[in-house]
């Protein structure tokens, strides 16, 4: 792999060590996994080459922040995930978010945005968009009348996740789809919490989707990334705006999503399956109130998510019914589960949302969205299910004993 041996050898030692490596030849190896191209910069044939290059008259690369071998394979291989012509990787999942509404959207523009997101992304829309002289305006996005009545003739943008974050709101695509073609506004869908093959939203009429890598993609909970899927006409622009405020994806971590990406399919199947078992098990639990999965006959859009959906997602939510004082003893109660942040994972984990990704709302905005204090939101792992449904069971039966004697002793002062 070292070549001009008898050339490095006329150098000084210390010389010699740095020059090696750079000119090194791997053109002759074929590795079977892509390889990892952990650089900063490029180098040229001759300056004739770099400057065709820097012209942008040849495909070539330049600096990492633009461009690199592995972000843009990875990019690639999301693209063919979700079936769009393009795609570009970002630094994570906010990066996506912040890149599409910088790229698509002018000062006096109007978004139109679920009220069910992540709380990370509602903050963007309502501090960081607003200052860019964009308002957003929050319905709830399963009402799509609400929806129409929302847009004007300012509106650019219609934003949903597939599957609400936490309480799990089940967005129309088709539907919304429909409505924003009528209208002539752009469908933007995050498709985070249900990545295929449980949905494509570009086959059901979307126009760019987006997804925090660092979740489902990635898998393993080792890696911030995001990226974002759509035809080249609206990349262009998101690619001057990672390039320019920075949101890069690192080549390591585009080459730890390339690794997570190769058992999405598996993972999910084993993750959904998991997720519908607990959520009716949770849905029996005396200490349980209610459950949210769309899988679930009783949910409310229980027939909008099967009609979606190739599975109704390994995500859940359940409200205690003691409340926070409950559901705070779960957190501390599981042994199995993990009490963390993120989602989609390999492994069960459990958060509080009113006092982690939704802390960040007043309490009467989180109150009109259903983020109360006494719900937990799940996002189930590969793990046995015997030892997950025993693991939550003896958690809530410990909470449900404890907060039970304090609630009646309350009610009788």
């Amino acid at each position: 792999m070292l070549k001009k041996i008898d050339k490095l050898l006329k150098l000084q030692l210390e010389t010699r060590l740095v020059r090696a490596t750079t000119d090194a030849d791997f053109r002759q190896v074929k590795s079977h996994i892509p390889p990892l191209f952990q650089t900063v910069n490029f180098d040229y044939s001759d300056a004739e080459e770099g400057l065709a290059i820097f012209r942008a008259e040849k495909a070539g690369y330049i600096y990492s922040r633009n461009g690199n071998p592995t972000t843009d394979l990875f990019a690639q291989m999301v693209a063919l995930l979700e079936e769009s012509e393009a795609g570009l990787a970002t630094g994570s999942g906010m990066g996506a978010v912040s890149a599409v509404f910088l790229a698509l959207t002018n000062s006096g523009d109007q978004v139109v945005s679920s009220a069910a997101i992540y709380g990370g992304t509602r903050s963007f829309l309502q501090k960081h968009l607003t200052s860019h002289g964009v308002r957003t305006d929050f319905v709830d996005i399963s009402d799509l009348a609400a929806v129409e009545a929302a847009l004007t003739k300012r509106t650019r943008i219609i934003f949903t996740e597939v599957v609400g974050n936490p309480n799990l709101v089940v967005a129309d695509i088709r539907g919304l789809a429909d409505l924003a073609k009528r209208h002539g506004v752009l469908l933007v869908v995050d498709n985070t919490f249900t990545p295929p093959p449980l949905i494509q939203p570009l086959r059901h009429g979307a126009d760019v989707v987006l997804h925090s890598a660092t979740k489902y993609i990635g898998g393993h909970g080792d890696l911030l990334g995001g990226v974002i899927a759509s035809s080249r006409e609206f990349i262009e622009p998101m690619i001057e705006v990672v390039k320019h405020y920075g949101a890069t994806l690192s080549p390591f971590n585009a080459w730890l999503a390339l690794r997570g990406m190769r058992t999405l399919v598996l993972r999910l199947q084993r993750q959904c399956e998991n997720a519908f078992t607990l959520a009716r098990f949770l849905n029996d639990h005396p200490a349980v109130s209610r459950v949210f999965y769309p899988g679930l006959p009783d949910h409310p859009h229980h027939q909008v998510a099967a009609r979606e959906l190739q599975a109704f997602g390994g995500i859940l939510a359940f409200e205690m019914k003691n409340g926070f004082d409950a559901a705070k003893r779960v957190m501390d109660g599981i042994q199995v589960c993990s009490f963390t942040t993120s989602l989609g994972e390999i492994d069960t984990l459990l958060i509080h949302p009113a006092s982690t990704s939704h802390i960040g709302l007043a309490p009467e905005e989180r109150q009109a969205i259903g983020v109360t204090d006494a719900l937990i939101r799940l996002s189930v792992g590969i793990e046995s299910i015997v030892d997950l449904q025993e693991d939550l069971d003896q958690a809530l039966n410990e909470a449900d004993r404890l907060t039970t004697h304090t609630v009646k002793r309350k009610e009788t002062r």
